[in-house]
């Protein structure tokens, strides 16, 4: 029987959050966690979400330095808003303690450098939030390249809506509004995404990329469900990059967009090989593929195509590939908490680990750098 770990998690909050919707259920019905304490903004905020999850004889901290030196802890996981990330984590790994943090790692590739090499220097275990490598219909869609169905890698294009800067805000989100905080279309959504495609098909080389703010003000939705004022933002609302893949040379193309789908296509991602073709389609909001499952479907190459004149064949019935069952939010988190305690490895999980975060954080690094000047940019 593998040995319970116990840990601390920051930023549970008894107004609901996004560790109360993914994390805790998981860790509040495993058997290989446990939650023995809590860090918020204040003690009393602590002890209020203990309450409000009936999280019973667990300790309550204000501060990072507090849970990190509590030795009931084995874990501390770093569930907040991406700015907080960097002093919130850092106390955790100076004081040897194994480390989650949610994805993005750091606001930045400085701040996820530094963190990387000091995890490596203390010898910490660490696991970073890119549970979309988690998500059924991904491992499904891994399994199936590396099984050679769909031949030599060509091209792949993936589309998503970010849900994120579309033409309004609420107050949750102001933190995302200035591009120095890290949390933005481009690092999220996009990030996962993108993520989840390298994962899928490897690394990309000679990336270019555009960017674009180009709804620098947005309506600030009050309590009441309507615009209470306008607010500027400073972060891109449209990322595009194109590249080639390192193992063979495909050419890819990524595009995401604020907002939703009109058109009910938040997202859609083709993979077009020299012997099949597969298309994996996202639900509403299901260009954040860390949090919703998209279908699969597969076409086998016609053998015998249509010579130019002639009168083309009728098209293939794609055929729909049956996945595991995504059910909710939890679902991809509980997988990655699980591959962390070395069980359901035999299902595709994998821990993705800081080391991970960074390569992540230096191919964004590469966008940015390529939006500015114009130029191809590599990473790896």
């Amino acid at each position: 029987m593998p040995e319970v770990k116990r840990i601390g998690l920051i930023g549970l909050s008894a107004k609901g959050s996004w560790a109360s919707q993914s994390h805790l259920p998981y860790l509040q019905q495993t058997s290989h966690y446990k939650v023995t304490a809590l860090q918020n903004s204040s003690k009393a905020s602590a002890e209020a979400a203990a309450i409000e999850y009936s999280l019973s004889d667990v300790a309550a901290y204000a501060e990072p330095s507090a849970i990190a030196s509590d030795s009931n802890v084995d874990i501390v996981a770093v569930i907040v808003n991406v700015p907080e990330h960097y002093h919130l984590t850092k106390p955790a790994i100076e004081a040897g303690k194994d480390v989650f943090v949610e994805w993005p790692l750091g606001r930045n590739l400085a701040e996820a450098e530094e963190l990387t090499q000091l995890a490596k220097k203390k010898g910490i275990k660490t696991m970073i939030g890119l549970q979309a490598r988690q998500n059924p219909s991904i491992i499904k869609a891994k399994e199936i390249v590396e099984s050679g169905k769909l031949g030599r890698i060509l091209t792949t294009t993936m589309f998503g809506h970010g849900t994120v800067f579309g033409s309004t805000i609420h107050e949750g989100f102001l933190y995302g509004l200035p591009v120095e905080a890290g949390a933005n279309l481009l690092t999220i959504p996009f990030g996962h995404a993108v993520d989840a495609l390298c994962y899928v098909l490897g690394e990309m080389e000679d990336i270019s990329a555009s960017l674009a703010n180009l709804r620098p003000e947005l309506d600030l939705i009050g309590q009441d469900g309507k615009p209470a004022r306008r607010v500027s933002k400073t972060a891109h609302d449209h990322v595009s990059i194109t590249g080639q893949l390192l193992n063979g040379g495909g050419i890819v193309s990524v595009t995401y967009a604020g907002g939703e789908s009109r058109s009910n296509r938040d997202f859609v991602w083709e993979i077009i090989g020299t012997e099949g073709t597969l298309i994996l389609e996202g639900p509403r909001m299901g260009g954040h593929v860390q949090m919703y499952q998209p279908t699969i479907k597969i076409a086998a190459s016609d053998t015998s195509p249509a010579l130019y004149g002639e009168t083309p064949h009728a098209k293939q019935e794609l055929e729909v590939v049956k996945v595991e069952t995504a059910a909710h939010a939890s679902f991809n988190v509980g997988r990655a908490w699980d591959a962390w305690a070395g069980v359901g490895l035999d299902k595709g999980n994998s821990v993705t680990t800081f080391e991970d975060a960074l390569l992540r954080h230096k191919m964004i690094d590469a966008i940015y750098r390529s939006a500015e000047t114009g130029k191809k940019e590599n990473y790896v």
